[in-house]
């Protein structure tokens, strides 16, 4: 099995393809930000004098240096926050460019690295804009000092009376070494509270609270490897809650973690012995092809034995006993395609028992664990994707898929809008390095040796953790649809071995950039490859336009349409407009341009919005020169205000007469009169039995509470034909929306997607479910066997 999440949420495609380069990959405070902003539409054209800006916000970035992991970076006293501030803001030149200059600055209470997140939008001429969103890492200090901890007992803490030795590493913004002669180590004992530790660790206030007490300082250097250590022993006298903290004065950085120190109570400290425990070795290469042999070499006496295992996520594909050779042990591994992506080699070294019986400082039993990265280059698929380099809408074109090495595949074509794909900067998927990324080791090994008399292996769960992927470890109303979205999806197709398969594709009225993105597989073979290729959509004339998403009645509003000569014979264009029976033109419904070269030009329309509670669209034609184009948006047209209803109470005598003065009110077209007759006092239901129709709230209670009351309106009122239907779509779209709320467990959730149970919200929707059912209403399938096992529960 597995998961995969999905986002769903209403978006807009981009028209713009935003491009920002910087002259460097990490960002630092003490050089300006320079860079460029190059804009163009999606079809190709430079989007010249265009506004346009930049917002960046910080955040902490903890992920950090590729080269030293299980150091920490990041000073846990001071507390970051940040605020988005504009870097840019300017238009684009004739050629869509814009220069970028500016400095990044941040307050002095930075923890460490920092990722800096852009959002870069172009404003089009009429309004609209289209956003990009990236990071990039920042560094507001020139070096940074890491801290390394040993090898911790539970909860992150250690013994008291033991040495305790950490490392500490200096480097620069790239994670490049540098030397530091005097990096400042304080440690202070700090007050141990309960919530402290079960929530954030806010240490901003420790180096001046009542909290804490300067428990020792010195100072250390690193070498010019930026490497050094220091040494920590707390007596069980001052046993406690320590903060370690290590502050470069040159840079300004600092780095520091708490601790807890406690007595060892189940045995005496025999001095530290990991290293005894551990056996280094290596591999002669970091990535083998199936099919090579992979030779290991280990350190070893000319008395022992070595059991080498292979294994992998799942299972030991193999074991073999070795004799060891004095000095050194070379052992041949060959690489097999079951070894695909990656085995672990894991090697236990067995000494002579009457060694180490005289010598109680050694180990009976040394191990280690390496991974071997294998590649099969039979799993590989290269799939050639061939179509045209521009496109036009409306025309069909053809695409032609192969494999490079004629192999058999199995394939899919997604033709996709890059304004789409531009809004997540969207990769074609790489569906080889998906299906072979790097296994984590499920193979647990246990021994017995720590039970031979007189013998010192030590624990092996407290040496290695060794893994690949990380997560194996851890486990109402119709609304105008504005923008159709340019997704087309193909297949699947199987193609034969060596040959070649055309399709035919026909876009539709659609001007910009799609990418055509081919997935291959094949089963047989557990082979896989991708490939894609991007191209423009456009014709000699286009034409694009603006409008808000919502207008009321009575509004009016300025349409702007930005029309595009990409050819020199494209001279003189009309455009005309096409509207729908709720939106009328003020002034002319025709307008003309003049082109003397291929250009972009704007004009402008002025409508006048006169229908309520609809649908509109408008339509923009463009013609010139044999050339045509349009562009149709629909809008929704809706009056914001709440409804409003006026009610009169009248008593009449018996045989008696009276006159009502009566007047309408609100917008024409959406207003009207009901008149109640009952020999009841007045309970004003016609108002009542519309607010329940019309109820708008949603969690399990609310949805219940809006169609409960419907089941038996019709008991209590003489309904026209027309509420008669709508009180049975309301009942039914209820039962509909009320089992979306039930969970595997027969229960509903108070809120769709809960996981808890409401068990009140469970019965009273369970009842209505119940009362429906027996005036004929189907339910889904399997709701009430659920909510019944749930309810016997």
């Amino acid at each position: 099995t597995f998961y995969k999440q999905l986002k769903i949420e209403n978006v807009k495609p981009n028209r713009l393809k935003l491009k920002i380069d910087f002259d460097k990959e990490v960002l630092s405070s003490n050089k300006p930000l320079q860079g460029s902003l190059d804009v163009k539409w999606l079809h190709g054209a430079p989007a010249k004098n265009l506004k346009a800006d930049i917002q960046v916000k910080f955040r902490p970035n903890n992920s950090g240096f590729k080269n030293y992991k299980n150091y920490v970076f990041s000073d846990p006293t001071k507390e970051f926050t940040s605020e988005e501030t504009t870097v840019f803001e300017g238009k684009t030149n004739d050629e869509g460019l814009a220069t970028i200059n500016t400095n990044l600055k941040v307050e002095k209470n930075a923890p460490g690295m920092l990722t800096a997140s852009f959002l870069v939008r172009a404003f089009e001429n009429g309004g609209d804009f289209s956003i990009d969103a990236f990071s990039k890492p920042y560094a507001p200090y020139e070096s940074f000092v890491g801290l390394k901890s040993p090898n911790p007992q539970a909860y992150g803490s250690f013994f008291t009376d033991e040495t305790q030795t950490f490392d500490v590493a200096t480097v620069d913004k790239d994670g490049n070494p540098v030397k530091r002669d005097s990096l400042e180590v304080k440690l202070y004992k700090i007050e141990w509270r309960w919530w402290w530790s079960s929530s954030y660790d806010n240490l901003s206030s420790y180096i001046s609270s009542k909290y804490h007490l300067p428990y020792k300082s010195f100072t250390i250097k690193t070498d010019v490897n930026g490497k050094a250590s220091f040494k920590v022993n707390i007596p069980d006298d001052d046993r406690g809650r320590y903060l370690i903290r290590i502050f470069d004065p040159k840079s300004g950085h600092a780095t520091g973690r708490t601790a807890y120190f406690y007595k060892n109570w189940w045995h005496i400290p025999t001095g530290d012995k990991d290293a005894a425990k551990m056996l280094v070795f290596s591999a002669d290469k970091e990535q083998y092809n199936v099919g090579e042999t992979a030779k290991i070499t280990f350190p070893s006496g000319n008395e022992g034995r070595a059991l080498i295992s292979i294994e992998n996520g799942t299972e030991v594909l193999q074991q073999q006993w070795v004799a060891t050779k004095k000095g050194e042990t070379q052992v041949d591994i060959p690489i097999s395609k079951e070894m695909a992506p990656n085995v672990f080699v894991n090697i236990s070294l067995l000494q002579p028992h009457v060694i180490t019986a005289k010598d109680n400082t050694l180990p009976i039993r040394l191990y280690g664990v390496i991974p071997l990265n294998v590649e099969n280059p039979n799993t590989r698929l290269n799939p050639q994707l061939k179509m045209p380099d521009v496109l036009r809408p409306e025309q069909e074109f053809e695409v032609s898929i192969s494999e490079k090495n004629n192999k058999a595949m199995t394939y899919t074509i997604a033709i996709v809008d890059e304004g789409l794909l531009d809004l997540t900067r969207f990769q074609t998927p790489n569906v080889w390095d998906e299906f072979y990324k790097r296994q984590a080791l499920g193979v647990k090994t246990w021994d017995i040796y720590d039970d031979v008399i007189g013998a010192y292996s030590g624990s092996i769960d407290q040496v290695f953790a060794i893994g690949g992927d990380g997560s194996a470890a851890a486990g109402k109303n119709k609304k105008a649809n504005r923008f159709k979205p340019v997704v087309k999806y193909l297949g699947p197709f199987h193609l034969n071995a060596g040959d070649t398969q055309v399709h035919k594709v026909k876009l539709p009225n659609y001007i910009g950039a799609v990418r055509t993105m081919v997935v291959a597989g094949n089963n047989t073979t557990e082979a896989y490859g991708s490939t894609d290729k991007s191209v423009h959509v456009k014709k000699p004339l286009m034409v694009v336009a603006s409008l808000p998403r919502k207008l009321s009645p009575g509004e009016k509003v300025t349409l702007p349409v930005t029309v595009f000569a990409m050819e020199s014979k494209v001279k003189n264009v009309s455009v005309s407009l096409k509207l729908s029976d709720g939106i009328k033109v003020l002034g002319e419904q025709t307008q003309s341009l003049t082109f003397a070269k291929p250009d972009e030009q704007m004009l402008f329309f002025d409508l006048d919005v006169t229908k309520d509670n609809s649908i509109q669209t408008v339509e923009v034609i463009a013609k010139g020169n044999g050339e045509n184009a349009s562009y149709k948006v629909e809008m929704d047209v809706f009056n914001p205000n709440p409804y409003t209803s006026k009610y009169h109470t009248i008593t009449l005598e018996p045989k008696a007469t009276q006159t009502i003065s009566f007047e309408t009110f609100g917008v024409p077209g959406t207003n009207k009169a009901q008149i109640e007759f009952s020999t009841l006092p007045p309970m004003n239901f016609t108002g009542r039995l519309n607010y329940l129709i019309r109820y708008p709230h949603g969690c399990v209670e609310q949805t219940t509470s809006s169609v409960f009351p419907q089941l038996f309106l019709m008991e209590i009122f003489d309904l026209p034909y027309d509420k008669k239907q709508e009180v049975q779509k309301n009942i039914e779209k209820g039962i509909q929306r009320l089992a979306q709320f039930q969970n595997p467990s027969g229960g509903l959730g108070y809120w769709m997607g809960e996981t808890s149970v409401s068990d009140w919200g469970t019965s009273y929707a369970g009842h209505f479910m119940l009362e429906a059912e027996k005036q004929g209403y189907v339910l889904p399938v399997m709701f009430k066997t659920n909510w019944l096992r749930y309810q016997q529960k």
